[in-house]
């Protein structure tokens, strides 16, 4: 097979030949892989402007990484310097097929949490758009959650909390709100339910930030709200002789 052969194949249809057999295919996933990192290096002189060729190769190469652990060792670390050089200056749709790339590779284990944490609060939350904070913060949500699945992960809890902590006192408007969302949810998903996370909350309810200050003191009203609905279910269950109703 020639190299234009290799180089114009479907990648969806390559990337299901390598999931059944990547030693097979190894010299066909090195070739595209060449051609992927040439797109690359030419995205640092024009990272405003889209590259539909580029975004396909962005999320072949996330998608079969964890088939070549060797070839693809340093895939993480170029998607994660592209993206603190050019945060901002990136093509919005460019930057998300980037951001979901590494949200895969998170996902498959190819990649530390808290490494991708700091880097979407701390490069990626100063760009204004919505759907790439969206994307951000359900997935740390949801990662956090699947840490804490089969037991709770105390140390890597504590490592997170303690940078929320530090992103709540930022003056970042964006960042702060979207640290305290995060933790209000996972705090009713029942995952850091503990008192450091709501002495936590707590501290934002004298944020100089408004919108910070309604959803801390929204948090606190709703709970203790919840909490004097079910005392009066149980009173309600009790008869007047003292009895529970069954």
């Amino acid at each position: 097979m020639s190299a234009n052969d290799r180089l114009t194949r479907s990648l969806p249809h390559l990337q299901n030949l390598i999931k059944r057999d990547s030693d097979a295919y190894r010299e066909d996933f090195k070739l595209q892989y060449l051609h992927f990192e040439s797109q690359f290096m030419e995205l640092t002189a024009k990272p405003d402007t889209w590259n539909k060729s580029l975004a396909e190769n962005i999320s072949f190469v996330s998608q079969v990484a964890h088939c070549y652990p060797e070839e693809c060792k340093g895939l993480s670390q170029m998607f994660i310097d592209v993206l603190r050089l050019y945060s901002t200056l990136l093509n919005n749709d460019i930057r998300l097929v980037i951001v979901r790339a590494l949200i895969l590779m998170r996902n498959r284990g190819l990649i530390d949490c808290i490494q991708l944490c700091e880097l979407f609060f701390l490069r990626l939350l100063q760009c204004q758009d919505r759907l790439l904070r969206v994307t951000i913060q359900t997935h740390i949500i949801n990662d956090i959650k699947k840490q804490n699945e089969k037991h709770k992960n105390n140390k890597l809890n504590s490592t997170l909390q303690n940078f929320m902590c530090t992103i709540i006192k930022e003056s970042n408007a964006i960042a702060v709100k979207m640290a305290l969302d995060i933790m209000v949810s996972l705090y009713r998903k029942n995952i850091w339910n503990d008192a450091k996370t709501a002495n936590i909350i707590a501290s934002t309810c004298f944020s100089k930030i408004t919108k910070v200050q309604v959803a801390a003191l929204n948090f606190f009203l709703c709970n203790n709200l919840n909490k004097d609905n079910d005392k009066d279910s149980d009173s309600d269950d009790v008869s007047k002789n003292g009895r529970r109703i069954s």
